[in-house]
């Protein structure tokens, strides 16, 4: 790209921040949460179509019921029902034979929790304050969704025709290990030579994704007990190896170059929602969440656990309860041609070298995985700090916004070709 059109784009860019600003608070305006095994996606997917169609894409809005192929996709998640939950995809046909472009964003939320949490007491207020934009899914996943839409409004101001096909797909079912509607996208036929998953944290470039997902451990006590002391005894002996083996991952995870910082490793296997003792002093359970490492087999890892957990102390019984399909990890090679565009066109949009990295659990996986082309996560989001995702107060810094737009419009350039018009 010569300086003429660099500066062409940055110009546009500016010229569209207030839409673009105003497209992110209309999306977090329209809450879209995902509850398993039912989600609220379809009213902002409406509103997306409409939009999309608005820019003159070829569109469409499918469930992803309805796609041929879906029911008996491996990837599909049996235990979320996708009724009501629609995709949107829209196409730009190229010009010529240039490469072609997939963006993906993800239209559902996680769950607010207490209102009084928010400091509007309005976990979708898509409010402005500080050069920031407030709300769930500011920043997990309505800021991807936007900066997708203003990619081609972006060009088009800008007076740039794309050589190669652009694609803009908001996809349902990404929280909560659901995954669907991206399995639905694939399994309808949509495709790229490139994917970015607008969905990524700190404005790293994340080449590889963790799998995993999570076990429902159920744990009982030789009835009648009138009280849960032997009942905890018992989970204490879980609680001690599930301890002892967080050790062993943590040296698997130091051994992978994108994965070796506290974060990750302390995370590699988490002891969640313990409940002991509440119906029945002699009946509890607890569910343990889990990471897989880029290369690591998930049946591999479930006989690994699992014959370290069976020398957990204690007189019981306990049963396992696998999630029925895991979330695929993935990696693609650093030196891949897609890595290298995209991390070119960062230098462009945020003048810096971006940090080049691995993700926590994503759909990155299935596309990598099912797709057979690459796709890097890439976004403004927070992970790690105040306004950070699934957290109260979860916020898109508006400046990192604006240059991860310019980072995509630059990459889709350079990726499928262009010609000014």
């Amino acid at each position: 790209m010569n300086a003429a059109d660099v500066e062409t784009i940055r110009r546009a860019v500016r010229q569209h921040k207030d839409e673009a600003i105003s497209l992110l608070q209309e999306m977090v305006r329209i809450p879209s949460v995902n509850h398993p095994p039912t989600g609220d996606e379809k009213e902002v997917q409406e509103f997306y179509l409409r939009h999309l169609e608005s820019l003159g894409l070829e569109c469409e809005m499918f469930e992803a019921d309805d796609v041929p192929g879906f029911k008996d996709h491996p990837g599909r998640s049996k235990e979320h029902d996708m009724a009501n939950r629609p995709n949107v995809v829209g196409v730009r046909k190229g010009s010529g034979s240039g490469k072609s472009i997939l963006l993906i964003a993800h239209a559902d939320v996680e769950v607010t929790g207490d209102n009084a949490l928010w400091v509007d007491n309005d976990p979708f207020s898509g409010a402005v304050r500080d050069g920031r934009v407030y709300g769930r899914g500011s920043g997990d996943d309505k800021s991807g969704m936007a900066i997708n839409a203003m990619t081609p409004k972006i060009l088009e101001a800008a007076g740039v025709r794309l050589y190669g096909d652009l694609t803009i797909a908001s996809v349902s079912d990404e929280e909560q290990g659901g995954a669907n509607g991206t399995v639905a996208l694939l399994a309808s036929g949509y495709e790229a030579d490139g994917c970015i998953y607008v969905d990524g944290c700190n404005q790293d470039l994340c080449i590889s994704n963790l799998g995993g997902g999570y076990c429902n451990i159920d744990i009982t006590v030789a009835p009648p007990q009138r009280d849960t002391t032997e009942l905890l005894k018992y989970f204490d002996g879980f609680r001690r190896r599930i301890t002892e083996f967080r050790e062993i991952r943590k040296k698997d995870f130091k051994a992978h170059p994108h994965y070796v910082g506290e974060d990750f490793t302390n995370a590699s296997i988490r002891l969640m929602n313990v409940s002991l003792g509440v119906d029945d002093a002699s009946h509890g359970a607890f569910t343990i969440w889990f990471y897989l490492l880029p290369g690591e087999e998930p049946e591999q890892f479930k006989k690994r656990f699992t014959e370290f957990l069976e020398s957990a102390a204690g007189a019981g019984n306990y049963k396992m309860q696998w999630m029925e399909r895991l979330l695929p990890a993935s990696e693609i090679k650093q030196t891949h041609p897609f890595a290298g565009c995209l991390k070119d066109s960062f230098a462009l949009g945020a003048g810096r070298t971006p940090s080049v990295t691995g993700s926590y659990m994503s759909d990155m996986g299935f596309i990598n995985q099912y797709g057979k082309f690459p796709c890097i996560i890439f976004g403004p989001s927070r992970m790690g700090k105040d306004g950070m995702v699934h957290q109260p107060d979860e916020f898109v810094d508006i400046a990192e916004f604006m240059e991860c737009l310019e980072t995509v419009v630059f990459c889709t350039m350079k990726w499928c070709g262009y010609e000014q018009t």
